[in-house]
């Protein structure tokens, strides 16, 4: 919370595989081969949006608490995030490391907000500040919405709903100047270019969350892939995290008991506030002052003491040291009247920051070196394609972080045969544990595909955005 102390200074004179079956007898035949339903295609869009290293999402949702939600958010495939979320018409920046939500945002955002809202001025002692908000707070649970194999699955519930014609037979619309395809599925709409490999391009979600607290429903978003700067997205997100170094814990609090001015002289003025920690753990606590002297702005002091245990007192002292504060005190000892001083503070308890070693080695990481061939890890890239003239075509790359890559897979097979004409197969390019690694490999291959074709592998959405 926050208090306000005031004092006065008085002087007298003077701060698939394929679908071909073998025949048991006879002479072969050659089947003829349909193209891709509409269900099918849209199955392989989400999956390739599920597969996606980086996604940018734009739109709006009603978060739980009947809160209006808006959003620009760049979700990675490995869950971090960044971006903007606003609710009812206030906005703030968000960073979501390892499932945890840190905000930072203007005394607004925060005045609507229960529980803080409900605290005497709160919202403006902890504005502009990075905070751990917990999901129940924001009525969004970050990470189980935007996290693109989350959302890809979630969409892709129902999908027979989008029929049995193929994709291309459906009726035509346009978000922005792309023109798309509108399919339905059980939980939603997904509207995807109307030109092979079908990219999303928008999302329509009629609920999303695992709990009634955290429950997010009519989400609207358009989808940018943003996979081609996988590299610099991790770079930057581990600038940005290193910033968030003391966030603030909104939902505990010390109970204030005494504060007293001290050693307030001609170089500087301090503040003692002195508090008992009432939650059940121990607690780091900062004190943040705003200080002024004749009605001017004297600077800002700040503190930070602790670990302070459960059901133990303590105390910071937050220390004033500015020009200001020295041209205020030689005013005082120097021009006859009084002279009052004044510090605002704010006492507040801290969270623990985030652990950014995950983050930086992310940052840090190169591609998987597809020269050496691993089977054991967490992310496993693998590639679809054809024999054709004696050489492989490629018609796809991707990674995805289960063992059970061959499945995964396999599942694609028939989109291929169906688009391709083709019998297709997958192989395994490499396994590693660093998903960056994965994901910048992916990106590599496809960049080299590129370079040589002139245009990415057929079935490429991931990576291939412009």
């Amino acid at each position: 919370m926050s208090r306000r102390a005031v004092a006065v200074w008085a002087v007298s004179a003077a701060v698939v595989a394929s679908a071909c079956s073998p025949g048991v007898s006879g002479t072969p035949v050659a089947a003829t081969i349909e193209p891709p339903t509409a269900t099918e295609s849209v199955r392989q869009s989400l999956t390739d949006l599920g597969e996606a290293a980086v996604l940018r999402y734009q739109g709006t949702m009603q978060a739980a608490g009947n809160h209006k939600a808006t959003f620009d958010i760049t979700a990675a495939g490995s869950g971090e995030m960044t971006g903007t979320l606003g609710l009812d018409g206030k906005s703030a920046t968000v960073l979501v490391v390892d499932r945890s939500t840190f905000l930072r945002a203007a005394a607004d955002f925060w005045a609507t907000l229960p529980g803080i809202a409900d605290g005497p001025s709160k919202g403006a002692a902890v504005a502009d500040r990075w905070v751990k908000v917990p999901a129940g707070l924001i009525g969004v649970e970050l990470a189980d919405v935007f996290t693109p194999q989350t959302l890809g699955q979630n969409l892709a519930e129902g999908v027979e709903t989008a029929g049995d014609r193929p994709l291309t037979d459906g009726a035509r619309t346009k978000v922005g100047d792309v023109e798309v395809v509108r399919s339905k599925t059980g939980r939603g709409a997904v509207s995807t270019t109307a030109k092979a490999p079908y990219g999303v391009v928008k999302v329509e979600l009629d609920k999303a969350g695992d709990s009634d607290s955290t429950s997010v429903r009519d989400l609207v978003a358009t989808v940018t892939d943003g996979s081609a700067g996988v590299a610099k997205f991790y770079q930057d997100f581990a600038a940005a995290a290193q910033q968030v170094t003391a966030p603030v814990d909104v939902l505990t609090t010390v109970q204030e008991s005494s504060h007293s001015f001290e050693g307030c002289g001609a170089q500087s003025c301090s503040i003692v506030v002195r508090f008992t920690n009432n939650s059940k753990l121990a607690v780091k606590v900062s004190v943040r002052g705003t200080w002024q002297g004749d009605g001017a702005a004297l600077g800002a002091c700040d503190a930070v003491t602790g670990p302070v245990a459960p059901g133990q007192g303590g105390g910071a002292t937050c220390t004033l040291a500015t020009p200001e504060w020295v041209g205020f005190f030689q005013r005082a000892n120097s021009v006859p009247g009084n002279h009052p001083y004044s510090v605002q503070w704010s006492t507040l308890v801290l969270a623990d920051p985030p652990d950014l070693s995950k983050v930086g080695a992310r940052a840090a990481a190169a591609p998987a070196d597809p020269r050496v061939r691993k089977t054991e890890g967490s992310n496993f890239v693998y590639s679809i394609g054809y024999a054709e003239g004696g050489r492989e075509v490629v018609w796809k790359y991707g990674a995805v972080a289960t063992k059970f890559w061959a499945e995964h897979a396999e599942q694609q097979l028939l989109v291929c045969l169906g688009t391709t004409g083709k019998v297709c197969l997958s192989r395994l390019v490499t396994a590693t544990d660093d998903a960056a690694a994965a994901q910048g490999l992916v990106q590599q291959l496809v960049d080299g595909y590129r370079s040589t074709a002139k245009a990415c592998p057929a079935g490429q959405w991931v990576g291939c955005a412009g």
